[in-house]
């Protein structure tokens, strides 16, 4: 069985490495990462099975093709509830249907009867495996888009916390890096191989989770936080629905910022009692395993739904 996973190369994708070398362990299975691009050039013939993270999905190309939606977030931006209409209404309808979270799936699953799986947020084997001497305070992984609202969350690092150093490895928005590129405690990594980034992150002290507290940002996990827990780090993180729900089920104790981050000191970390709670179940061949992954599959490419 050969099965292509679709990377946009616009979203921070973490699961479909997972995926691919989960995959590719399992016998009879040929599992690979392909672009829009690609995709556009190859035939029926060249897998069995479509992996895809839509958007917008509302034409089925490929004969014979099992297709796979995977819903791993809810939409962003402008108007995000619409834009989950059109994508519960408008789509084609998959084979199957992966979902981050009984929230996701309950504002995006439709009425048919084809296969679907919860699968959460899962975390890279070697986010486990660093032991390094720290040179940074703090880290920040992920998206920088102005939805973010780092401009805000990064003004302390100018101010009280100005002799405290922050890594940010990720591609900046302009105005994020207009606003910070001259201060020297600053530090812009940009885009790095994801397979290195645990081994700079480990090198901070402090992991900062910053997530508006809005639709869908707030009932969503947050893949840095989940990084930042397996690396050991202590973690700084905005307020919000899904991190309360989740420091309570982890018995977990993450510095929580006050909205004007007038909390925001070295005194009030220094004096903080972090838990940073252990994550080994959410390593992600250890996730794929719990959830049946590979039943899920088997399930897609064996129904025959009545279309």
């Amino acid at each position: 069985m050969k099965i292509s996973f679709v990377h946009s190369e616009k979203s921070y994708l973490p699961e479909i490495n997972a995926y691919e070398a989960y995959f590719n362990e399992q016998e009879g299975i040929e599992a690979q990462i392909i672009t829009n691009n690609e995709l556009k050039e190859m035939k029926s013939n060249d897998f069995d099975v479509l992996w895809k993270f839509p958007g917008m999905d509302m034409r089925r190309n490929f004969k014979d093709v099992k297709v796979i939606h995977e819903y791993n977030s809810l939409s962003t931006g402008y108007f995000p509830s619409f834009k989950n209409y059109l994508k519960k209404h408008y789509n084609i309808i998959p084979d199957g249907k992966v979902f981050l979270n009984e929230k996701v799936e309950s504002d995006l699953k439709t009425k048919d009867k084809m296969p679907a799986i919860i699968r959460d947020m899962g975390i890279a084997k070697q986010f486990f495996l660093q032991n390094t001497k720290k040179e940074f305070d703090f880290v920040y992984v992920g998206a920088m888009g102005k939805g973010r609202e780092l401009e805000f969350a990064l003004q302390p690092f100018t101010t009280t916390l100005k002799h405290k150093s922050m890594l940010l490895i990720g591609q900046p928005n302009d105005d994020l890096y207009a606003q910070y590129k001259n201060h020297s405690n600053i530090i812009f990594t940009g885009v790095m191989p994801y397979t290195e980034i645990p081994s700079i992150a480990s090198k901070a002290i402090y992991g900062f989770n910053y997530m508006p507290d809005i639709y869908p940002f707030n009932v969503q996990a947050s893949t840095k936080l989940l990084e930042y827990c397996a690396l050991g780090l202590k973690v700084v993180t905005s307020d919000y629905h899904w991190l309360r729900e989740f420091e309570k089920h982890r018995e977990g104790r993450f510095f929580k910022l006050n909205a004007d981050l007038a909390n925001f000191t070295q005194n009030e970390l220094d004096n903080f009692s972090f838990m940073t709670p252990n994550l080994q179940d959410l390593e992600w061949h250890q996730l794929l395993d719990n959830i049946n992954l590979l039943g899920f599959l088997n399930q897609v490419v064996h129904h025959e739904p009545s279309r």
